[in-house]
């Protein structure tokens, strides 16, 4: 016994998969750029702070 196969877009894909892959793609590519522009807005209000404390540490290495 076998069953039916799953309904198929034009293209010969499976409805599904084609928006559902989409819209997961689309939704992640969304939230990595929000996340590099909110580490970009903090890197430009707080880096040279940051830079100086890690020169500082490094330094401290060497002495």
């Amino acid at each position: 016994m076998t069953s039916a196969p799953a309904p198929q877009s034009p293209s010969g894909l499976p409805h599904q998969s084609l928006f559902g892959g989409f819209l997961t793609r689309a939704l992640g590519l969304m939230a990595a750029a929000v996340m590099t522009g909110l580490v970009f807005a903090a890197w430009q209000a707080n880096g040279p702070a940051l830079l100086n404390a890690l020169a500082a540490n490094g330094l401290a290495w060497c002495l």
